[in-house]
């Protein structure tokens, strides 16, 4: 039995397409986690909710901005994945803990 390899650029090619799709999903994420927070039901009632909005807010605004810039870079066929994987990773763990932020303003918002 033999095995074939595939090579070194197919395989950048397809870790690059997984990438591209997981941020573009997280794209989709932000758009529906922003539509949770314009909800009538998640308005803040209090200071310290308004400034966690807000912060909230201007952290996914920050996230589809980078989430942009990092899937136009790797659809550029000239550069390599290896330059953008970090980033792309930071992205991905950022986009966890916003996650779990709206989770937790959601679950206040509800309390009150």
């Amino acid at each position: 039995m033999t095995t074939t390899q595939q090579p070194a650029s197919r395989v950048e090619e397809n870790d690059k397409n997984a990438i591209v799709v997981r941020l573009e999903r997280n794209q989709k994420d932000l758009v529906q986690l922003r539509t949770k927070l314009n909800s009538y039901r998640c308005e803040p009632k209090t200071y310290s909710l308004y400034e966690r909005i807000e912060t909230l807010r201007t952290t996914m605004d920050s996230l589809t901005h980078s989430n942009r810039e990092i899937i136009n870079s790797l659809k550029d066929t000239r550069k390599t994945v290896s330059t953008h994987l970090e980033r792309a990773k930071r992205q991905l763990t950022e986009f966890r803990r916003l996650n779990d932020g709206v989770s937790e303003y959601l679950d206040i918002c509800t309390s009150h």
